[in-house]
């Protein structure tokens, strides 16, 4: 008995170290997000978006919230080694990838991901439950936009060169993030359907194979739905509905946001 206390007792603890992390992890005043947030406010916003955005989910589907916000929060934070080559912190008509090769672009931008790895790991605060969900939040999608200004046929040349998500908070974050991206450019296109996007954005990624290694059921897929369409209502202002957990969805939303 006393042995089955002992391990309650270091669980709580353990729980109550992670929370204190986490804390520190989320202050505004932390120096690696001060950083960030001055190197790169474009990305920083787009990431502060996101963290929102997971919050709420987190608490309809009974995650750690304080975990997928810091991942949230932190996700990009390699982007902050280039950041003029990210669309979100570039003026309106500067384009810092029209003169270079497709496949260079390519480059610069799926590094991104590796580029936050190597930030987070030289921190001694950061969990490696978080670098692990942060380094597959792309998995190995494919860089739509610049496969389709390159020559190149072979599209798995053009692939995130990460794993995909293995957990269900790791796919979470994936999703959120296409969804805050493709949210902000297709309203700036003034096309904005937020069931368009829920759907076909999940859509594509299962028939990417980009959840092949999450265990899920429908029935989890429709909580995400529901959760996901919640907090677009409340920051978009448009309603959805889900009646059904496995309404027909429209293709009408692929690719990667507008690809930078």
């Amino acid at each position: 008995m006393s042995e089955d206390k002992d391990v309650v007792v270091d669980k709580e603890l353990e729980v109550t170290k992670e929370n204190g992390v986490y804390s520190i992890l989320l202050d505004s005043a932390y120096p690696l997000l001060k950083k960030f947030r001055e190197e790169c406010p474009g990305t920083y916003k787009h990431c502060q978006a996101l963290a929102s955005m997971v919050e709420g989910m987190s608490l309809d589907l009974e995650l750690d919230v304080k975990c997928m916000k810091v991942a949230a929060l932190y996700h990009d934070i390699g982007k902050s080694f280039n950041p003029k080559f990210f669309s979100e912190n570039q003026l309106e008509d500067e384009d810092a990838h029209a003169d270079l090769d497709p496949f260079v672009s390519y480059n610069i931008i799926t590094r991104h991901v590796s580029d936050s790895i190597i930030i987070l790991l030289n921190d001694p605060n950061f969990p490696r439950e978080i670098i692990e969900i942060i380094s597959q939040h792309h998995g190995d999608m494919i860089q739509q936009y610049f496969l389709n200004k390159s020559d190149e046929k072979d599209e798995n040349k053009f692939r995130y060169k990460c794993s995909r998500p293995k957990s269900v908070k790791s796919a979470i974050l994936m999703i959120c993030d296409q969804i805050e991206a493709k949210s902000k450019s297709l309203i700036q296109a003034n096309k904005f359907d937020p069931k368009e996007v829920i759907d076909g954005t999940i859509s594509h990624l299962i028939d990417d194979g980009q959840l092949d290694n999450v265990v899920m059921r429908l029935g989890d897929l429709k909580k995400i739905k529901i959760a996901l369409a919640k907090e677009l209502e409340g920051t978009y202002q448009k309603r959805v509905d889900y009646d059904e957990a496995d309404k027909e969805t429209k293709d009408l939303v692929n690719g990667e946001g507008n690809g930078k």
